[in-house]
Order: structure tokens, then sequence, then C-alpha cells
């Protein structure tokens, strides 16, 4: 992959950015002061272990070329600690921060706009893939860059794919559930000892209703998903556990480490994102089996088509990641700014960051080069960009994901939830839709008082 990254910096132009302007009233006046030292902070969850160690191999790229020290912290509470550096408490000068909860932040007043420093050193937006930009832009105004670009699918383990026959990645509902049924292995007692397909993951919710032909809002912003879009992909995962049995939520429980049911091959299929899974599988399988990473596929399946709504023909998913802000609270917001440009902004040191964590850089002139999609797991998120999804910017989205989506759905799927007068998977499926809708319509109305 390094190879290809390097070659990669060899055709591409440096762009070349003029000098950073003293005044802003965002960041302040630098002046002659040269800061000795800067602080940056992310979510331990996905940047503390080995990802921890790409951000620091890059910010001592950055801290050779200039001589400023850069601290990286990786902090296990991050929302409430740039909470409390809002009262007085310690702060960083730099963020890595969770893309889709940008508006929520900007909207409590936590993050810089960075318009006037991209005024002042000519920065052109428009050579970012815009669904990534756009999760870090309010009203018209940037407070950060994607740091990457990040896809939600799953990882096959390839290798137990071709032990039973199949020698093609899933790319469909029918195909995934075929594969899904080959996969799953049982004892002569009835006890399973390998899950097809890991279907813990309710939170995907909003990248298969995408698959199924629906969305979960309008354009108008209304909710959605309370359809035959939404029916389709609740039964399509309720009959792969309860009619297929293909997963069982106690099967794998546990997970981390060497004892994860996909490293262990407990699960054959693993719900899960390019970032979280590059690193962790590499250190953790090595060369154990052979195994890629597949977007989301296309839906709806055989059984929930139409005429006009055809099987296998809608694309969609779910494109996470991560970006650089400067908090409200940076004591250097400019030299802050000055780090971001650095990384985010130079081709070369895109493609530097690149080669170090192996991810999919935002800049369009990188993605675009037809060498990218010869690197497994990245030309298949590449070949998908297009179609996937940001979450959406509507206000009370966060909750309606994690308190709706992901209680409600789950309940349904593996509590036994909405059975009670419900008797055909219809009838629940309906009832668990009916909820979801009255709950989130309740958070959007108290989102918008």
């Amino acid at each position: 992959m390094k190879k290809i990254f390097s070659t990669i910096a060899i055709l591409l132009v440096a762009i070349t950015l003029a000098a950073c302007n003293g005044d802003d009233d965002n960041g302040g006046d630098l002046g002659d002061e040269n800061p000795e030292r800067l602080v940056v902070w992310a979510d331990n969850t996905y940047w503390g272990g080995e990802n921890g160690k790409l951000v620091s191999a890059m910010l001592d790229e950055y801290e050779a070329e200039t001589g400023i020290e850069v601290i990286y912290e990786a902090q296990p509470d991050l929302d409430n600690k740039l909470r409390g550096a809002s009262l007085g408490g310690e702060s960083p000068d730099l963020i890595i921060w969770d893309r889709w909860q940008t508006t929520m932040y900007i909207n409590d007043g936590l993050l810089v706009n960075l318009d006037q420093f991209i005024e002042a050193d000519s920065i052109d937006t428009n050579e970012y893939q815009q669904e990534a930009l756009n999760e870090m832009v309010k009203d018209g105004s940037v407070y950060g860059f994607p740091l990457d670009i990040d896809a939600w699918g799953y990882w096959v383990n390839k290798t137990l794919l071709a032990e039973a026959g199949i020698n093609e990645l899933p790319s469909t509902w029918d195909e995934l559930r075929t594969a899904a049924i080959a996969l799953t292995k049982y004892d002569d007692n009835g006890n399973m000892t390998r899950a097809g397909i890991n279907l813990d993951s309710p939170g995907a919710f909003f990248s298969y209703i995408q698959t199924a032909g629906g969305s979960v809002f309008t354009d108008n912003d209304e909710l959605n998903f309370n359809s035959a879009a939404g029916a389709s992909v609740l039964t399509y995962w309720y009959d792969m556990i309860h009619v297929d049995k293909v997963f069982d939520k106690a099967f794998g429980s546990s997970q981390g480490g060497a004892d994860d049911p996909f490293v262990t091959q407990r699960f054959a299929i693993q719900s899960n994102s390019l970032l979280n899974g590059s690193q962790f599988y590499k250190t953790y399988i090595g060369d154990n089996f052979e195994y890629e990473f597949i977007p989301y596929p296309q839906g709806p399946s055989t059984e929930f088509a139409t005429t006009e709504n055809p099987a296998g023909t809608n694309h969609g998913g779910l494109m996470g990641g991560f970006g650089l802000a400067v908090p409200q609270t940076a004591k250097y917001k400019k030299a802050a700014w000055n780090l971001i440009k650095w990384w985010i902004t130079d081709t070369d040191n895109q493609v530097k960051w690149s080669e170090i964590s192996g991810l999919i850089p935002a800049k369009l002139s990188i993605i675009e080069d037809p060498r990218m999609k010869e690197i497994p797991n990245v030309r298949n998120v590449i070949d998908s960009l297009p179609y996937i999804k940001a979450r959406p910017k509507v206000d009370g989205y966060t909750s309606i994901e994690t308190s709706v989506f992901m209680n409600k759905i789950g309940s349904l799927l593996f509590e036994g939830g909405y059975v009670r007068g419900n008797d055909t998977t219809a009838k629940r499926v309906q009832a668990c839709l009916n909820d979801m809708e009255q709950t989130a319509q309740s958070i959007l109305d108290f989102a918008n008082l």
C-alpha cells in the first residue's frame, strides 16, 4: 500500500498555500508569538491504542518539520473534557473530532468558525469530498476539515466464503443472505459453532433503508422511515435471525483483541467500519485468513422487490469519519489552524497521512487517482462513494439513531419486543416502526422548541 501511495504522491502536484495572515477575529493575532507546544485531543475509543500510534506518527512529522512540540492525548471522555474546558478547565488547541457530532457542538458554541482562516490562505474547499466536508459546515460556514473518509459495511472472511463454494463477495441482499446461511455452522447437538453474519447492528438502519429504496427523512426533513422500505429492512433482518438462524446474539458477545469473534472466526461476516477494522484486524488476524471490506449490499431482496423497485438496484450506506476542529477554548487558535492546513490542505501531507493510516484521504485529487482502486478494502469504498451519505444534520438526529433505532430495533430483533398482540412478523415489524416514528417525532419536536 505504501508503494502505491508513494507513487500517487509523485504523480500529484502539491498545492502552494498563501502565507498565513496575522490577524483574525476567530483566532486572535499571534504576532511574533511562536508557540513552543500545541495540545491535540481525540476520543480514546477510536484514536487510542494502535490507532493512536498513527496520529502520533503524523504529529511527529509535524514536529520535525516545524520545531513545534505537539502533545497528543487520547481522552476517554472527550465530550465532557471539552465541555469542561469551556468552564475553565484545561483545553486542547486542536481536536480530532467525530464529524457527525459537529452540528451539535457548533450549536453549543464550542468550535471556532474557520472561514477567515480559509479566506486568508485561499483554501479551495471544492477540492474536498463534499459529503464529508459538509458534515463540518453549518449555515455556509466551515468549522473543520475532514481527516479521513470512512464507510460502514461488512468485513467478510474470504477464506470461509471460498470453502463454502462462494467465490464472489456478496453485493446484494440476496447474495448476502445466501452467504450468511452457507457460512453458519451448528454442531450435532444443535449448538451454533459459527455465526454466518453479525446482525447486532441496528444502527445500520440508516444505511439499509437507503439500499431498500427509502430514506430516514424526506427532502423537507420530515420522518420517512415508517414505510415499505423500512418494513423490508426490519423483516429482512428478523427473518435472517429467527428463520434462517444465522446469528445468535449470545453466541459471540465477547469482543476485543485476540478474542474478537471475527478474529477467532466465530463470525464469518462482521459489521464494522473501514477505520475500526483496518488496523485492528491487521494486528490480530495477520495472514491467518483472507478478509476484505465491502459496503452495505444493494437491495432490496427479491422478496421485497416491486416493478418500480427491482431487487438489488439501490445503493446506499453511511459515510463516517473524523475531522480536525479548533475549540473556542484553544490557547493558540491560529497555530492550530496552521497544523490543520499542514495536515489536510497540503497534498503531500495528505498522502503521507494515507501512507501512515491506510485510510482514504478527503482530497479529491487523491481519491480520483485510478491506482486507488488497486487497493483491497479501499477500492470497494471508492466505488461506493457516490452513493453513501453522511448522517443527517437535522437537529435531534443523534438522539434518534442512538435512542430510537438502536434501542427499539434491538428490542424487536433480540428481546421479544412487540410480540404481545402481534402474531406475525409483519405485525411486529409494523408495531416497531410505529413506536419508532412516535418517539422520533417527539425528539424532533423537542429539538425544535
